[in-house]
């Protein structure tokens, strides 16, 4: 079986990630460094507020809603080689993703998670090797988990709430331990294909042809040629179609899916958005 990971040591926080407030600068203006606490504070409420309501549905998150302009890009099987490239793409265009990450290249990569939560990112677990676990007994599937999340928080000092299995793989076993985490269970309703070894151009393609609000695009981060759709097809066809990118607790709490509507509306295209 697996080898535990070293306990995790240090305090952690238990909202959701966020950027670490630095030291306030002596320059600058009382009044306005305190808003923006107050803000970033009131944000980060609000998106655990969307969290909480989402475990307590205990079931997997497909879509947002689709009375905003809101969309998530997502990215699994990192921290990687090209993370800090998309990480620049993303800064360079203010844009804000999700990242599902492998436990087990959190320690080694420690920087890299720090950052892409630097950079405004929100994390979540992918696993902590990528392996179906709908295929795994409870306790195998709570490791999983469990490992991958607190690597994540030993490296950034964030507790994560986001979960996604390996392949989108799961059953009624992998929900109930997701659920009992206190993880929201996030697939995806767009598969850009990145996975199965398309081009860049074909990737942006399938995102920009099935991209609408409250799409959750799935993509990786240690595939090149994504890396490269998006920053040449993807976030330009996003914002010349008026879409705005944001993190995945982001939507949730800006335009949710309806708690007990059905999944199948995040493949229903309208006629205009």
């Amino acid at each position: 079986g697996d080898t535990l990971p070293p306990a995790l040591t240090q305090h952690v926080r238990t909202s959701t990630p966020e950027k670490v407030a630095p030291e306030t600068p002596v320059a600058a203006v009382p009044w306005l460094t305190a808003l923006a606490g107050v803000i970033d504070k009131a944000t980060h409420l609000g998106e655990k507020g969307a969290l909480d309501r989402f475990v307590a549905r205990g079931k997997p998150v497909y879509c947002g809603g689709s009375h905003g302009r809101y969309v998530a890009l997502t990215f699994d099987d990192g921290p990687g080689a090209y993370t800090q490239l998309a990480l620049s793409i993303l800064r360079k265009r203010h844009v804000r993703a999700t990242f599902c990450l492998i436990g087990s290249n959190v320690p080694s990569r420690e920087g890299l998670a720090r950052q892409e939560l630097g950079d405004y990112a929100a994390l979540g677990v992918h696993a902590w090797v990528h392996k179906p676990l709908d295929r795994l007994g409870p306790k195998k599937i709570r490791d999983q988990i469990v490992w991958t999340r607190n690597a994540i928080a030993r490296a950034t000092g964030a507790k994560v709430h986001i979960f996604r299995p390996p392949y989108g793989a799961r059953n009624a076993r992998v929900d109930r331990v997701a659920r009992r985490l206190g993880m929201v269970e996030v697939l995806w309703s767009i598969d850009s294909g990145d996975s199965l070894g398309k081009r860049w151009r074909q990737i942006g393609r399938e995102v920009l042809r099935n991209i609408q609000p409250g799409s959750i695009v799935l993509m990786h981060e240690n595939r090149g040629q994504a890396i490269r759709a998006l920053n040449r097809l993807i976030l330009p066809g996003i914002e010349k179609r008026g879409l705005i990118p944001v993190t995945v607790p982001e939507l949730l709490m800006l335009d949710p899916p309806p708690l007990n509507g059905s999944s199948h509306r995040c493949w229903v295209h309208p006629q205009h958005y």
